[in-house]
């Protein structure tokens, strides 16, 4: 297009294009970091990442190789019912396989210590749900 004075106008971008693009340029970017991740997961055989700083607070990622099942195991842990001087954690485990078969586990571990300044102590174990708090 060109204007009367013979200058080039160009169309006005919109707004929700530009955003489009954004996104799409991250999408990008985080697809062309998954050779890293699966470099480092191959190398390492797991990726934890931390959550905070309560014992098995963290999601971790690892590499599932046995003779009948292959794949990737999922862990994430949620904090139920937190005091000062106690907690209850529930951990999810799901399971991405491509060869074999494994149902999803949840397990319920909680935590006690005698003083905000004391380390935690594991109490009781579970293989469900943790209770409501």
């Amino acid at each position: 297009m060109t204007s009367e004075a013979g200058a080039v106008v160009r169309p006005k971008r919109s707004r929700a294009r530009r955003i489009f693009i954004g996104f799409a340029l991250v999408a990008w970017f985080l697809i062309l970091l998954v050779p890293c991740v699966c470099f480092v997961l191959v190398s390492s055989q797991e990726i934890i990442i931390p959550q905070g700083d309560l014992p098995g607070q963290h999601i971790r990622i690892w590499l599932i190789m046995e003779a009948d099942e292959r794949g990737l195991g999922v862990s994430n842990a949620s904090i139920i019912g937190r005091t000062d001087t106690a907690f209850c954690e529930q951990t999810d485990n799901r399971f991405l396989l491509w060869q074999g078969r494994a149902p999803g586990v949840s397990y319920c571990e909680c935590y006690e210590r005698a003083s905000a300044e004391a380390s935690w102590e594991l109490v009781s174990t579970t293989a469900d749900v943790c209770p409501p708090a």
